[in-house]
This record gives structure tokens, C-alpha cells and sequence, in this order.
């Protein structure tokens, strides 16, 4: 018996000296597969790098209104009702019943949602009209609610994160 669990404690660690061997597949290679290597990467590089869409940028683009929207799960809702003579709203929804409700009069709009989660409601109300709207949202958990009602100096640069589970933030942006 124990010659038996002594050739089988052998066979098992020879079988795993054996892997161990035979799985490294690192290799020096010369100096010339060195830098067809490089190049190679280089190109790979150049062309992934010419597939990305470059963000407009408002220099360059005289007038232009965008909303992007991604959705992965279901009963997610987005409603965007935006005015503006240049807007940049990119909204991503992860989970399940997200809403964004998007109500907002500015000259230039540049707005960031990410929701990651289930049951996230963010609403943004802005009816006067400004020279600048610009909000920045994440919301990662459940059930996290925001309402932005404005916009003013203070909120310009504003980033709202939200992390957690059955919060409530109200932010009301009044010029005065």
C-alpha cells in the first residue's frame, strides 16, 4: 500500500515539474525580430488608434448637436429634450431600470452620464437659458436618485458621484 502512494505522490510530481516545463513559452528572439516586432506593434497601434472617434471639439466644429446613448440591461429610459447651437451629451446606462430625464436650454451643453446599477433615476432640469451647461454624473449602486434643477457659475464644473445603495441628492443651481 504505501509503495502504491509512493509511485502515485511520484507520478503527480513529475506530471507537474513536466507542466511547468513544458508551459514556459517565453523566448529571446534576435535583435532583428526585435524590431519587425516593433514595427509590427506600431501599425497595430496606428490603425486601432485611427479607428477611435475623436471627440468633437468646438474649435473646430462650428454648430453641432450630438446625444449618444448606450444601454446594456433592460427597461432602461432616456428622454433628452436639449436646446442649444452646440451640445455634447454622452449617456451610458448599466443595469437595469435606469432613467435619465434631460430638460436643457444652454448655448453649449456638455453633459456625462454613467449609471452602473439598477434603478437609478437622474433628472436634469435647466430651462433658462445659459451661456454653459456642463454636469458630470456617476451613479454606481442601487437606487440613487439626483435631480439637478439649474445651472450657475458653481455648477459649471461640477461632478456629482454617487456610490452606494437608497440615496437622494438634490442639487437647485438659482441665480440670483
Amino acid at each position: 500500500m504505501k509503495t502504491r502512494r509512493r509511485t502515485y505522490f511520484t507520478t503527480l510530481i513529475v506530471l507537474l515539474i513536466s507542466g511547468c516545463i513544458f508551459g514556459q513559452t517565453y523566448t529571446i528572439g534576435n535583435s532583428a525580430n526585435g524590431i519587425d516586432n516593433a514595427q509590427s506593434k506600431a501599425a497595430k497601434l496606428s490603425f486601432l488608434s485611427s479607428q477611435v472617434i475623436s471627440p468633437n471639439n468646438s474649435n473646430n466644429v462650428s454648430a453641432s448637436n450630438s446625444v449618444y446613448i448606450l444601454q446594456v440591461g433592460n427597461n432602461n429610459n432616456v428622454v433628452s429634450n436639449t436646446r442649444s447651437n452646440y451640445s455634447d451629451v454622452n449617456l451610458f446606462q448599466r443595469g437595469n431600470n435606469n432613467e435619465v430625464l434631460l430638460d436643457v436650454t444652454a448655448l453649449i451643453i456638455d453633459e456625462n452620464v454613467l449609471q452602473l446599477g439598477n434603478n437609478n433615476r437622474f433628472i436634469d432640469l435647466s430651462l433658462k437659458g445659459t451661456v454653459l451647461h456642463n454636469a458630470a454624473v456617476l451613479q454606481k449602486g442601487q437606487n440613487q436618485n439626483l435631480i439637478w434643477y439649474g445651472s450657475n457659475s458653481i455648477s459649471e464644473r461640477m461632478m456629482v458621484t454617487m456610490k452606494g445603495k437608497n440615496q437622494t441628492i438634490l442639487i437647485r443651481n438659482i441665480k440670483r
